[in-house]
């Protein structure tokens, strides 16, 4: 009999521990499925941006007459002369953007200094492609809709860039070693909040790398220049206020960042950097250098690449 009840309970025992043993396996393949279900939701994937012509200025001739006055896109890169390209896809919670960048072309020549000339790369939020009618920006001449300038240039002296969000924007300026070779520059230092110098770390003659990145909760914005092994930080959300105590609430981009960005950038004249407000550094009578005697080879943008959750 002991040994009936003995058999009995060892069994009872068993299939007691085999019960709980089940449960736990129920739970940690729920536990798999829900890890599973979250990494798809944050997955990342790198997109090789490409282009397509949106506006081409009349300034310098007449588009539907003149080649010359186009962007000329290939499957890498942008040669810009006059006006603006968009991406082909908008991108959904972007976590990093690197290209190359090419001012060379943004050098004095023998006909000007190339001041007040605008190489623009920045995006706009949509949730359709910003191009002809349907374009927006945060200029004041467009539609609205919140913009992220990682470089808006005067010639190729000084660097702004900005985010704008909902009406408000914080900025910071860079300045870069051939401000130095031209009277219409003065006052350079970077020793205000916001303002960075180039010197000794860029050659803006020659291409260099431009990385921007947004940390897991889009409270931040990076934006790194490099070239030969150098580099510099010249945008930082965390590290304070911006120039002239600009400033923005980030937690807006999280929104738009679902809503979808696209890549819009331009060659224009209209509006340049001049660096701080109260101690510009762009000083003097230098305005209005000539757009169309410079849109042979303005600036090129290449290697453009996205790494984003989703393309539109």
């Amino acid at each position: 009999m002991k040994v009936k009840w003995y058999l009995h309970h060892l069994k009872f025992i068993n299939q007691t521990k085999l019960k709980k043993l089940k449960s736990i396996l129920l739970l940690l393949a729920a536990s798999v499925m829900l890890v599973g279900c979250d990494t798809k939701t944050t997955e990342q994937t790198t997109f090789n941006v490409q282009f397509e012509e949106d506006w081409v200025s009349n300034w310098c001739g007449d588009p539907s007459k003149q080649t010359n006055v186009h962007q000329i896109i290939t499957d890498t890169s942008v040669q810009f002369r006059s006006g603006r390209v968009v991406s082909t896809h908008g991108y959904k919670n972007i976590s990093q953007i690197t290209a190359t960048i090419d001012l060379s072309g943004m050098a004095p020549n023998s006909i000007q200094n190339n001041n007040w000339l605008n190489a623009s790369f920045y995006m706009v939020s949509s949730d359709i492609q910003p191009k002809g009618d349907d374009y927006c920006d945060a200029g004041g001449s467009a539609p609205y809709c919140d913009e992220i300038d990682f470089m808006e240039t005067n010639g190729n002296r000084i660097i702004q860039t900005t985010i704008h969000l909902d009406g408000e924007q914080r900025y910071e300026y860079t300045y870069s070693n051939a401000a130095f070779d031209d009277n219409c520059y003065d006052n350079l230092n970077d020793t205000e909040v916001g303002t960075h110098s180039l010197v000794d770390v860029i050659d803006v003659t020659k291409p260099f790398q431009m990385v921007v990145d947004f940390n897991d909760d889009y409270t931040n914005m990076v934006v790194t220049v490099s070239q030969n092994g150098n580099s510099k930080i010249i945008y930082d959300v965390l590290s304070g206020k911006g120039c002239d105590n600009s400033g923005v609430d980030m937690t807006k981009l999280k929104s738009s960042m679902e809503n979808g960005w696209w890549i819009t950038p331009s060659y224009w004249e209209g509006y340049s950097p001049k660096g701080p407000g109260n101690n510009p550094w762009f000083v003097g009578d230098c305005y209005s250098d000539q757009l169309c005697d410079n849109n042979d080879n303005a600036w090129i943008l290449s290697n453009v690449k996205v790494i984003a959750q989703e393309q539109l």
